[in-house]
């Protein structure tokens, strides 16, 4: 085999993709550099011939190379539990054996077994050289697992005897349920709705600037009188430390940890005890300031970060005064917070230590930081953590606080009646220089990015710039990390949708500084994670959502229907063979129905063509035929909506009526033209503080006219996005940008006080009502 056939093995024996059909139909091959540049992010050695060629041998042994591998998985409703051992034997044949089995569950329990395998013909064999029991064969055998296992983590231990040898091999055994979990509403073919929300861009006349926890609770109380069954919201995920921080929740600093800036400051206890904190937030250059900031139409994240952690120190001094350290509590809530700094332990810990070290050393990536402080492993962590340690447990009191806001909110949920307590977003990956990556180095690829190949919204194909953790060490390490992260942020009785859930398959790999072209397919261990998720997801009572858009194999899709995940259909993407939109009774029962998420444009925008506009000004088509083809689409989509709305082919003017136009209702509405679109008025990203003029860019009737369209879908829920009921035009992401367009940062036009006031969202909720229950 010459050497580029060599290293193609090898990447393949790692997970490498040897080609994908892309979302045009077309089939894209690896090529050599793609191969050798991801070995390399994997830290994989391919330069050197002889130890290639090692490489590979070793790997193609890897499965044989001892009695059970690392981790083994089994469903625990499919029958008699057995697992695949792979005994050495010194014949082709299995003789008998004698295993003996020693099982430890998750509390420290033990139990012992025995059983004898008879002589038979392995399911497979290989010849090999063991390093200590010499030359013979690696057999495939099943072995029954003691009968009443529930599911949970196992640490097995198995002693096998056969031709008067003794073998031993650990496994770490995940016992998990076949399915994810299944609420009982939806169990018995219940179909409901629910809201859906970037939390950030409420406006309120009480919040600092962007929306909050508190706002959250008055928006779940909202969702109740609706008669919705959830509210959903843009991850927490805890951002970089700083003022300079990116915005975006889908490129966290860590996803097991959360925003301290969704805390509303004057609901914490502490608040109302520190003279220091209430003098500083009624001084006038402060109410000046939060006029400012709730009259911006973009959140400016910098100046909210400076007020609330300005004023989040002042209240962990107080509270440290009052209560202690959490090493030496001196009431009872200072024995909480030490039971919850003992429950995070080192996890915690590792966050406490990396935003300590980033205000100490003035910048929030790791990787530029000085050598010594780059491994949380190095002394001279463990030195800092000693000389700062105060400031270490500040921060695990901001997490403390955020975890009884966020508590607060789910159990307000359950006092309005809804169904489920919260609809959460779980981001894809984490960023390259924040704490995630930091307190685990090792599991991270270096040197490649996470993205998408080019498809009909993005035709470059899409670069997210998060690095992807390598499976084989994830695997290696019993996917602890994976299941740390479910555990952050399944909400107990809630829904956890999953961004990209075909990551849990394959992710697009891009190596750093090439276009998404010369990106390549790195495959997952999928059984295992779904397993682990089910397990998880069971264990919560937590319903689970898979993002499933983009380029999708359909047995990907298959398999995530097998397992119970629901799969997220969009409006826009869900088409016929002739290009129309599908009919409602074609959507799967197993599914969320939504028109759009936060990557696209909103109904209003589509309708207009906003998003062309954008995309056109910003240089975002590869070339310009592209644009002009989207636009002649665009105009046959707008009659195709209008069909779905059931206006058909009615001419008359663009009026609407729930329009964003402060916060009271439009004129009546009347039928709208199939004429083009008026242009779009240009859009000034700078944030002028003052209030931004709003256009009825969507008639409502077409609006609400698709979402009852949805709403007759065979899917089980119903997304309802604000920006839906109100009309309004700008999405809150456009990929491809980064200081180009807002990302992020926009807010509604209107306030919260305002929407609830505005009879839009109860006319919506009354036209639901009649396919679809709710709560409240």
């Amino acid at each position: 085999m010459d050497l580029p056939n060599q290293i193609a093995a090898l990447g393949r024996l790692c997970g490498i993709a040897p080609e994908y059909l892309d979302n045009f139909g077309v089939k894209r091959h690896t090529p050599l550099a793609t191969y050798q540049a991801l070995l390399t992010a994997m830290e994989v050695p391919w330069e050197d011939p002889e130890k290639l060629s090692r490489e590979i041998a070793q790997r193609r042994l890897r499965p044989w190379a001892g009695l059970v591998n690392e981790l083994t998985l089994v469903f625990s409703d499919s029958g008699p539990n057995r697992i695949i051992i792979s005994p050495w034997t010194p014949t082709a044949n299995l003789p008998p054996m004698r295993v003996h089995g020693k099982i430890k569950d998750e509390t420290g329990g033990e139990s012992t077994w025995e059983v004898i395998l008879p002589a038979s013909p392995p399911l497979a064999r290989r010849v090999v050289n063991d390093h200590i029991l010499g030359p013979g064969f690696r057999s495939r055998a099943e072995l029954p697992l003691p009968g009443g296992l529930q599911p949970g983590y196992y640490d097995l231990v198995l002693e096998v005897e056969n031709a008067g040898r003794v073998e031993r091999g650990e496994t770490r055994l995940v016992v998990a349920p076949s399915r994810t979990y299944a609420p009982p509403c939806l169990a018995q073919g219940d179909k409901l709705w629910g809201l859906n929300l970037p939390l950030y861009a409420l406006r309120s006349d009480r919040n600092w600037g962007m929306g909050d926890f508190a706002d959250l609770r008055e928006v779940i109380d909202w969702a109740g009188e609706l008669g919705a069954a959830f509210v959903g919201v843009n991850p927490f995920h805890a951002r970089l430390p700083g003022e300079k921080a990116d915005p975006s929740p889908y490129s966290p600093s860590s996803r097991i940890f959360r925003d301290i800036l969704y805390l509303d400051p004057e609901d914490i206890p502490e608040f109302k005890d520190c003279q220091a904190a209430q003098t500083l937030g009624a001084s006038p250059e402060t109410q000046a300031l939060l006029g400012r900031l709730r009259a911006a139409n973009l959140v400016d994240y910098a100046a909210v970060y400076r007020l609330k952690r300005q004023v989040l120190g002042l209240l962990y001094k107080k509270f440290r005064e009052r209560h202690g350290a959490p090493e030496n509590p001196r009431t009872a809530r200072g024995r909480e917070f030490a039971r919850f700094v003992e429950t995070g332990n080192l996890l915690l810990l590792r966050f406490g230590q990396f935003n300590a070290l980033a205000n100490f050393l003035g910048g929030n990536d790791w990787r530029v930081w000085p050598r010594e402080y780059q491994h949380p492993e190095n002394p001279a962590v463990d030195a800092f953590s000693r000389q700062h340690r105060d400031e270490i447990h500040g921060q695990l009191y901001f997490q403390w606080l955020v975890a009884g806001q966020l508590d607060a909110a789910q159990a307000q949920a359950r006092k309005q009646g809804l169904p489920f307590s919260l609809y959460q977003d779980l981001a894809l990956g984490a960023h390259a220089g924040g704490a995630e990556t930091w307190a685990h180095p090792h599991l991270f690829a270096k040197g490649a990015d996470m993205g998408a190949p080019p498809d009909a919204f993005n035709p470059g194909g899409q670069n997210w710039g998060l690095p992807p953790l390598i499976p084989e060490r994830l695997r290696q390490e019993g996917y602890r990390l994976f299941i740390d992260t479910l555990r952050a942020n399944l909400p107990p009785d809630g829904l956890l949708r999953l961004d990209h859930v075909m990551g849990l398959f394959r992710l697009f790999w891009i190596p750093q500084g090439q276009s998404a072209k010369a990106g390549a397919y790195v495959h997952y261990p999928a059984r295992e994670m779904l397993g682990i998720l089910a397990l998880e997801s069971h264990r919560q009572r937590t319903l689970i959502i898979g993002e499933d858009l983009g380029t999708v194999p359909p047995r990907v899709r298959r398999e995530l229907a097998r397992r119970g995940v629901l799969s997220y259909r969009v409006f826009y993407f869900e088409r016929t063979a002739d290009g129309h939109f599908k009919n409602p009774k074609d959507y799967p029962r197993n599914a969320v129905a939504a028109v759009t998420t936060h990557d696209l444009p909103t109904l209003a925008g589509y309708w207009q063509g906003e998003d062309i506009r954008l995309k056109t000004t910003l240089g975002l088509y590869p070339q310009p035929h592209l644009a002009e083809e989207e636009t002649a689409a665009r105009v046959r989509d707008r009659e195709l909506l209008l069909e779905a709305s059931g206006l058909g082919r009615r001419d008359c003017g663009d009026g609407g009526q729930g329009s964003a136009q402060a916060g009271k209702p439009g004129p009546p509405a009347s039928s709208p033209s199939l004429a083009p679109p008026p242009p779009t008025p240009n859009i000034e990203f700078e944030d002028k503080g003052e209030a931004e003029a709003s256009v009825d860019f969507c008639p409502e009737e077409v609006r609400f006219g698709v979402l009852e369209y949805l709403a007759r879908s065979q899917a089980a829920l119903l997304e309802v996005r604000l920006e839906e009921i109100f009309g309004v035009p700008w999405q809150q992401n456009l990929p491809g940008t980064t200081t180009q367009y807002p990302n992020w940062r926009r807010k509604f036009p209107l306030t919260l006080k305002e929407m609830r006031q505005n009879p839009a969202a109860p006319r919506l909720a009354a036209k639901l009502r009649k396919y679809r229950g709710g709560g409240g």
